[in-house]
């Protein structure tokens, strides 16, 4: 799940604890598909400008546990 942002709103944090929540529940109940979740603001976006899916991934962390 990659959710993206323009500006932080004060409520994100609590979102992506519940993303968080979601996607350990989910991978709980099966195996089939391991979900995880990515967020990414604009501003990093627009500083670090990833070139592949991985490097997205690999370089947004924040929220995660």
């Amino acid at each position: 799940v990659v959710k993206t942002k323009g500006q932080e709103d004060l409520d994100v944090p609590v979102k992506m604890q519940r993303l968080a929540q979601w996607c350990d529940d989910v991978n709980r109940v099966q195996r089939d598909v391991t979900y995880d979740f990515v967020y990414v603001d604009q501003e990093s976006f627009d500083d670090y400008r990833p070139t592949s899916f991985r490097q997205l991934v690999d370089s947004f962390t924040e929220y995660k546990h």
